[in-house]
């Protein structure tokens, strides 16, 4: 499925554009805060392993993060 910018005027797609990346911005630094709090809690043993996965599989992040690892070792 395709989904692609239906606007004409150029303005109006240019501020739908930049709107759009100001979204992607804002949620990587919240992936990124949510990562290093993550981290932090697992190496300092506040967090099981277990408890991260369960997180990481609420934000979806499992099924990026894990194929891409394993992906590694080959």
């Amino acid at each position: 499925m395709n989904h692609h910018l239906m606007v004409s005027d150029p303005a109006i797609r240019r501020q739908l554009q930049l709107a759009g990346l100001r979204f992607m911005w804002s949620r990587a630094r919240w992936l990124e805060s949510e990562a290093k709090l993550l981290g932090v809690c697992l190496k300092s043993g506040a967090l099981t392993s277990g408890q991260v996965d369960a997180r990481l599989e609420e934000m979806g992040a499992l099924d990026l993060v894990y194929p891409e690892l394993m992906g590694y070792r080959d």
